[in-house]
Formats: C-alpha cells, structure tokens, sequence
C-alpha cells in the first residue's frame, strides 16, 4: 500500500523554527508530517530553520514495516439436489495482515470463513484485514452448480392370474443428480440400486429415485402404481349324457366365463389339448 507515516511532532529548543528529514538530510521540509512511505529504513533529522547546520539525528534508522499480503484457502460444497440451495463455500488458513480477517463472497463482510445455503451461482471470494479494511484481497471467483432434477421412466406389468403375484415394476433411463442412483418401490423404506421388482402381489407401491452420491436428494416417481390382477377364471358346466350304448353323442357345454382378461380357451382333457 506505501501508506506509512513519520511524524514528528513537540519539537523544542534551537531558535524555534525547525525543518525536518527522513531520508538523512537529502531533503529537508518544514513540516514534521511525511505520508505515503513505502517499506523500509528511514533517517530521522530535525534542524533548526535558523542555523541549518544545527542538526538532530532523531533516529537514524526508522523502520516502517508491512504485513505480509492477505492469503487463504477456498473450497466449496456444490448443491446436493436439484433446488436444495445447500451449496457452501469455506474460507480457511487466513495468513498476512495484522491477523484479524473478514470474509465476503458479495453480500456483505463477517468474521467467519464460512458461507452456506448458497444457492447456484459464481461468487467473488474476498479477505480483507479487519484491523484496516481497506486493505482488501480477492482470492478467488468460485461457481456453486447443482445438478439437474432426477427423472426416471416406470413401467408396470399387471398380474397375470388370481393369486399369480408376478406383477412386476421397471425403472429405466435414470438421469439427473450426480449420475449414480438408488430405486424404492415401498415409499423409501428399503432401496436398491437395481431398477427391476418383480413378483409381485397386487397393490399400490411407492415409486422413487434417490441420489445414491447424496441419498437425502429423493424424487417420487409414483405416488401410488398400482399393481392389479384378474379376477379369477370361472365359468358355468353342464352336460348332456350318451343316449344310447355304443352311441358318441354326450356333451360338455361351458357358459357365462368369467374373470382373467376376457378371452377364453376351454380342455376337457385336463389341459392337454
């Protein structure tokens, strides 16, 4: 900053007119104020205005000092879930300055390093010394990114008979959050990473994708997927007997089928043709 100051001040003896050095008398001033001094090692003289080679060594060698530059480490957090805003930034091992520090990433200055419930966006990662605030550092412009919103196809097949329980569920082309997923058909109170249920009875499941990376990141694919199954297969018999020795005129007559998905085929032969 070459900011330092020398001032003297309270000069007494001599004639009473003085003028003052900081570089050993290579130049002289009547003012006892010198500004915008850069580090280094300065010769303090006092004179008397009157008799210029009444000369004071004050201090011959005044140092002005400056802190080291302002440093530290950045690091963040990106969001976890589509919307969460959960995003961090960390600032740590501040270094330099008079050792006090505040933080800002573009919504005002505080003592602590670390920034939360961000939302996505690039911020502007600053440090400056709390004890001179003026001096100020940008460490560094850091992007917060939160991943697409999960998203999943499901598909269903039904149960194929009364009391099959061979219904199944599908869960395919996962896509969004941070690329690896878990699937729960019962509402999330089991999970797995495989996307295929199957035997399975008749009734309303859960559907849901999670983040496996962040598992509190959940969507619900299906609120209630229904499984069904066919009534059961039922149906009228009734017979006409042979009429006569030797005679191949009897009859099965199968009426009003009901149940399954509504086509019918009928055996006589226990199924065998």
């Amino acid at each position: 900053a070459n900011d330092g100051t020398i001032t003297i001040s309270n000069p007494q003896g001599g004639y009473g007119t003085y003028e003052y050095t900081v570089n050993g008398g290579a130049t002289w001033q009547a003012s006892g104020n010198f500004t915008n001094l850069a580090p280094g090692f300065y010769n303090v003289q006092m004179r008397d205005a009157a008799y210029p080679l009444c000369v004071k060594i004050l201090n011959g060698s005044l140092q002005i000092t400056e802190p080291a530059v302002l440093s530290a480490n950045v690091s963040k957090t990106d969001i976890t879930c589509y919307g969460a805003n959960d995003g961090t930034i960390t600032i740590s091992s501040p270094a330099g300055g008079y050792g006090t520090y505040e933080y800002n990433i573009g919504s005002g200055w505080q003592s602590s390093g670390n920034f939360t419930n961000l939302e996505p966006g690039t911020y502007v990662v600053r440090i400056r010394d709390a004890d001179h605030i003026g001096c100020v550092i940008t460490l560094d412009t850091v992007k917060i990114t939160e991943p697409d919103t999960l998203t999943a196809t499901v598909s269903k097949t039904d149960v194929t008979c009364f009391g099959a329980n061979n219904g199944t569920i599908t869960i395919t082309n996962p896509a969004g959050g941070y690329g690896s997923y878990q699937y729960s058909i019962n509402g999330g109170s089991t999970w797995t990473s495989f996307g295929l249920f199957s035997n399975l009875s008749p009734g309303s499941y859960n559907v849901r994708i999670r983040d496996a990376m962040y598992p509190a990141c959940v969507v619900i694919l299906d609120p209630s997927l229904n499984i069904t199954e066919p009534q059961v297969l039922s149906a009228s018999v009734s017979k006409t007997d042979v009429t006569c020795f030797g005679g191949s005129d009897g009859t099965i007559t199968i009426t009003n089928p009901q149940g399954g998905h509504g086509n019918y085929e009928y055996s006589i032969n226990g199924g065998g043709s």
